[in-house]
């Protein structure tokens, strides 16, 4: 996008707000019974017509409120605090500035006198929580929840359907306060209907040790809790839709919801072919996969059930069934490292994998008993997978000439289970902080992998006197067998007021076992493989002595563990490795609460990294004959320093938002790739005990909102940097890295009618090696417009332009421009029915471009997507809203 497309783009949003530039302000104090100034009160203009918020803000300290940017009219002028009667009144705002009389609130001694709220303020906060009420923000019929919370500041969902809030990823999603399919927070982004939703509450939730004892620890976490309207908490609500587009694109989803005051039921399903999920979708190696890229048809379904025995008395048990047929096509360039200078390569890559899972979770909270908290989870997964594949990679020469080329036909089939169990139990034993608490529990990991590969490798290709080639059948068969138990006991005494002594034990075992044959054929021979037995053991015991200082707004946390950890790694019945390590390891917080909406915490911890079994085992794999890999028995033990601090600051008067994080770790004794080339580009890597590694990254974001201009900004700044060290060929490489970036956006605040955002985001990074006295600079940028306009009551069109340059020191810079547009119509008795038509890259443009610089290479990669597809869908309510229609819908 060039500079003068953007600069039309903010003149569009100056529009918006022009009009603003000579309205209003009003200005105000707002006092208790006693005279005194009351803070956090709302203060909110709606619209006396259907009582759509127009303007808000919130008092200070002082009792203060001021409201910018009102245009002339007449308005619903209110004010509420939690406790307090409400007042609301009509105001006739004129062409000059408004300065109000003194408002008075009483407490509340009859609610059922009280005056009715017309409105829920946009923000408000209660405690350590944040409540955003969704009529603030547009949504659309078919919208669920992930497209609602993207909408809200602070908030974002990573690629790979990680939540963001506030800086921090959110641990769990709760539906009023009851969990919802526990471990996967996807499920409750991609198919409940936002519609259903009253408020979205971001809540900083204290650890289960804190909320037992009553001694707060420092130690939060962040939950998102849906909040349902009045009327979907009782009775049954859902949405059913279907859709079908040009290249035989389709989609289907249903989800059934029935609540009641005990018990909670929802079942879910979706099949398309259009890269949707409604799950998470795990990689091969159980990672969460963050590309939509390639073409992949997916079918889950899922119900959940949650029965409240009494109150904070819970059972939630939830099952949920996925099946995906991934289809991918890739092309890379890679530059790859040797300690003589650097080769190119390409690779080309067609792969199919079909899986099919079963997840089952269960859960048993009881916090009904006051001081006390017991807790029993269990999950339990099966996947199955059945993969094929088929690349081609060619390794050049200085000039350009091929040298090695491999054709690999690769097959697998793998099974895995796997679950846990896990339970505990926490006790408050006096009111002056004394507790207690015991932990257990135990995991298994079964699985088993079959691989098979035929590969064709030619060698000397530009030499032909020289020239060589090899057939080669490999099979691998893998079956491990994991089972870890731990349990855990802490006992906490108070000393003086405030000060706490606590001790803490801990066993952490973990035994696995690794079944492995292997069989190889070279040029129609026979050649020996291998039948190895593989047993490795750890055992980690921890003794704790820590002391806590908590008192009102501050909480300091010291301790001092004694860890042991040993090793033992046995192959065919020889012993391979025998070692124990002691370690004093010391441990520090500090969070400091600065006032309601402001906090500090800063973080200090010492750790021990011991290497892991697949970096100690000898076991040579070669099932990729171009790539050989072993590990290293004689490794130790890195020592890692880990330092964060964070600050967060939230303005609930002008609703500007500040936050930073910053995150240093340093590695000692560092567990570093050791790498060497053999004949014909063959790659030896294993690994090695080398120096210190080091990292540091931080983030900034700042929202603010300009009210005279209608419009809302947001920054946010990024960096991180990096030191490590491989070694290739005996001889080391120091690669230093450093990414900074940043984002700029802008938005209308008033989006009844017309929402509009705008923005851009960059990212550059660059890497030097030292073997190779060379550098990599790479530019990522990211331009955006989203456009959504209300044509009637019943008519709305939406619009969004996404455009991508990549430019690389050592690659072709790639343009990548994404135009979606769509055109919905909601009508029947409710609104209950929403016909869509849109069309999915209108440009056909959309290719998936990823370019990463690692310490052995760097590497540009294209993967092929669906292009261009217009749909035709329909979504109906299964029944239709209670009470008021959401914003969207409460103007006819």
């Amino acid at each position: 996008m060039t500079p003068y497309k953007i600069f039309k783009l903010v003149f569009i949003l100056l529009i918006f707000g022009i009009q603003n530039l000579c309205a209003q302000d009003i200005t105000g104090f707002v006092i208790d019974e006693e005279h005194k100034p009351l803070e956090f009160v709302s203060v909110a203009l709606l619209q006396p017509k259907d009582s759509l918020l127009v303007k808000y803000t919130s008092t200070d300290l002082e009792g203060k409120y001021e409201i910018s940017g009102v245009k002339s009219g007449t308005y619903l002028f209110q004010v509420y605090l939690m406790t307090y009667e409400a007042q609301q009144r009509v105001l006739v705002v004129e062409n000059k500035h408004l300065k109000l009389d003194t408002i008075k609130l009483n407490r509340e001694v009859n609610t059922l006198n009280e005056v009715v709220i017309s409105a829920v303020i946009p923000i408000k906060i209660k405690q350590d929580t944040v409540s955003f009420n969704t009529k603030a923000f547009k949504v659309r019929q078919d919208d669920n929840v992930g497209e609602l919370i993207k909408k809200l500041p602070g908030i974002e969902i990573e690629a790979n359907g990680t939540v963001i809030a506030q800086g921090e990823e959110v641990t769990k999603i709760l539906v009023d306060g009851k969990e919802f399919f526990t471990n996967d927070p996807t499920i409750a982004l991609q198919n409940l209907s936002a519609d259903a939703i009253e408020s979205v509450e971001i809540i900083d939730e204290n650890s289960d040790d804190s909320r037992v004892s009553g001694v707060k620890d420092g130690e939060q976490s962040k939950v998102i809790n849906l909040v349902l309207k009045p009327g979907k908490k009782f009775g049954y609500f859902g949405k059913a839709g279907a859709g079908y587009g040009t290249n035989d694109r389709y989609a289907t989803n249903l989800d059934l919801n029935s609540f009641t005051s005990k018990t909670q039921v929802a079942v879910f399903g979706k099949l398309n072919n259009i890269n949707n999920t409604g799950a998470s979708v795990f990689n091969r190696d159980g990672t969460k996969s963050s590309s939509a890229n390639g073409f992949l048809t997916t079918g889950t379904a899922g119900a959940n059930f949650n029965y409240e025995l009494k109150p904070d008395y819970n059972f939630n048990v939830d099952y949920y069934y996925g099946y995906t047929d991934n289809k991918q096509g890739s092309r890379s360039n890679r530059t790859e490292f040797s300690n003589q200078g650097s080769f190119d390569s390409k690779l080309t890559n067609v792969s199919k994998e079909v899986s099919n899972n079963h997840n089952v979770n269960f859960s048993l909270r009881d916090r009904s008993k006051k001081g006390a908290y017991l807790l029993l989870r269990g999950r339990f997964k099966s996947d199955d997978r059945i993969g094929d594949g088929a690349n081609k990679t060619t390794y050049f020469n200085d000039d350009g000439s091929e040298d090695t080329s491999s054709d690999r036909l690769v097959n697998s089939e793998d099974e895995k289970n796997d679950g846990d169990l896990r339970f505990s139990y926490r006790r408050k034993l006096s009111e002056k902080g004394r507790n207690i608490r015991g932990s257990s529990g135990i995991t298994f990991n079964n699985s088993n992998n079959q691989n098979y590969q035929q590969s064709l490798n030619e060698y000397n290709l530009s030499t032909p006197e020289d020239y060589r080639k090899s057939n080669e059948i490999i099979t691998r068969d893998n079956k491990n067998n994991t089972f870890k138990y731990n349990w855990s006991v802490r006992y906490t005494e108070p000393i003086i007021n405030n000060h706490y002594l606590n001790i803490t034990s801990d066993v952490k075992n973990e035994v696995r076992t690794l079944d492995l044959v292997q069989t190889k054929i070279v040029n129609d021979e026979e050649k020996p493989g291998f039948d190895h037995i593989q047993d490795y053991k750890r055992e980690q015991y921890e003794n704790t002595l820590g002391y806590l200082f908590s008192k009102n707004k501050m909480q300091v946390s010291l301790s001092v563990i004694h860890d042991i950890k040993k090793q033992y790694l046995d192959i065919d019945g020889f012993s391979i490795l025998t070692k124990n390590y002691t370690n004093i390891l010391p441990k520090a917080t500090l969070s400091y609460e600065v006032k309601k909406g402001k906090r500090v915490r800063f973080y200090y911890a010492k750790s021990i990294i011991t290497p892991n079994v697949g970096q100690l085992s000898p076991i040579i794999n070669d099932f990729n004959p171009l790539r050989v890999s072993f590990g290293n028995p004689s490794l130790t033990p890195s020592e890692a320093h880990h330092i964060n601090a964070r600050f967060f600051s939230h303005s609930f008067k002008s609703a500007n938002s500040f936050f930073i994080y910053l995150k240093y770790n340093k590695t000692n004794n560092a567990i570093v790739s050791k790498r060497y080339f053999g004949e014909n580009r063959v790659r030896y890597s294993t690994f090695e005990n080398y120096g210190a590694n080091s990292n540091l990254s931080g983030n900034i974001n700042f929202s603010r909102k300009i009210s005279k201009l209608n419009i809302r900004y947001a920054v946010r700044m990024n960096g991180k940097m990096y030191d490590r060290t491989t070694i290739i060929s005996e001889e080391y490489n120091v690669i230093k890295s450093k990414t900074t970036g940043g984002g700029l956006s802008f938005s209308n605040i008033n989006k009844n009618i017309v929402d509009v955002t705008v923005g851009g985001k960059i990212k550059y990074t660059n890497s030097t090696y030292s073997l190779q006295d060379t550098e990599n600079n790479y530019v990522e940028q990211n331009y955006y417009t989203k456009f959504d306009y209300d044509i009637s009551n019943s008519i709305n069109f939406n619009s969004q332009f996404n455009y991508s340059l990549y430019s690389d020191s050592n690659f072709d810079s790639q343009a990548v421009p994404i135009w979606n547009a769509a055109v919905e119509y909601v009508f029947m008795k409710g609104k209950r029915a929403n016909l869509k038509l849109q069309v999915i890259d209108i440009l056909n443009k959309n290719i998936g471009v990823f370019i990463r610089s690692t310490p052995d290479y760097y590497e540009e990669t294209f993967r092929k997507n669906l292009g261009t597809y217009a749909m035709l869908s329909f979504n109906y309510n299964l029944k239709p809203p209670s009470g008021k229609n959401s914003k969207r819908h409460n103007k006819a």
